[in-house]
């Protein structure tokens, strides 16, 4: 099923408390063939009786508030149709909500109709928001495409570099791989990267061991899109991931 527009209210569970607490409302209208018009706020509330310097160690600050307004390519329409196409909206009550339920309330308008309610299934809906939330701080600058390289520096024909490059705001993903100063670029699926950074986080990696510059001595590195590197030599299982990209 298409869709001309989507209108969705989130709030999470009244049990999490600030300031990890937040609220958005986000309108999805679709504008033309190739994009869709996307308006978005976030707010994050009861910050008042919390100290700056508590907020600062919990990586927030005094103004997280967020509002933007711009388009995003058909790549998004095409993830959010399909979505769509997969939900079952059931009717919602907010009084009926428990302690840890977080408020959902989609609407959608497709073929001259709307139907609302809250999703049967709101996992997907929760993982493809946070994308979205991130493809508008893209898109306005505030932060950078997600960027990871793998160096081999112990591979016997030389050194080995693979970097992937994902653009949330494209919805786009790219490998390069350079051996012997020859390089090489492809575009991959986006379930490429999900498949990536679930491999990827699944390690803990001690910001102590890491090295700040460019590793030079043999060894498989790990850089995040940070200054850090971490050595990952015994991580077998990230070797493969690499080699298989």
């Amino acid at each position: 099923m298409s869709f001309q527009s989507l209108q969705i209210r989130y709030q999470t569970a009244r049990s999490l408390p600030a300031p990890y607490s937040y609220f958005y409302t986000l309108t999805i209208n679709t504008v033309a063939a190739s994009a869709i018009q996307v308006d978005l706020a976030i707010t994050y509330p009861d910050r008042d009786d919390i100290d700056d310097d508590e907020l600062i160690a919990e990586g927030y600050t005094r103004n997280d508030d967020f509002a933007w307004s711009g388009r995003l390519p058909k790549a998004w329409w095409e993830a959010l149709a399909n979505l769509v196409r997969k939900t079952k909206l059931q009717p919602g009550n907010e009084d009926e909500l428990g302690e840890d339920d977080d408020f959902w309330e989609i609407a959608v308008t497709a073929n001259g109709n709307k139907t609302s309610g809250r999703p049967a299934k709101s996992d997907d809906w929760q993982y493809l928001m946070q994308e979205l939330i991130q493809a508008t701080y893209e898109a306005m600058g505030r932060e950078r495409p997600f960027e990871l390289i793998y160096l081999n520096l112990s591979n016997p024909s030389g050194e080995q570099e693979l970097r992937l490059t994902a653009s949330f705001a494209e919805r786009s993903v790219t490998v390069t791989s350079v051996e012997n100063r020859q390089e090489e670029k492809k575009t991959v699926p986006w379930s490429t990267l999900l498949h990536v950074m679930s491999q990827v986080y699944n390690y803990d990696y001690d910001p102590d061991d890491a090295q700040l510059k460019r590793p030079r001595r043999d060894g498989q590195w790990l850089n995040l899109g940070t200054e850090e590197w971490y050595d990952v030599s015994n991580y077998k299982a990230l070797h493969k991931l690499f080699r298989d990209l």
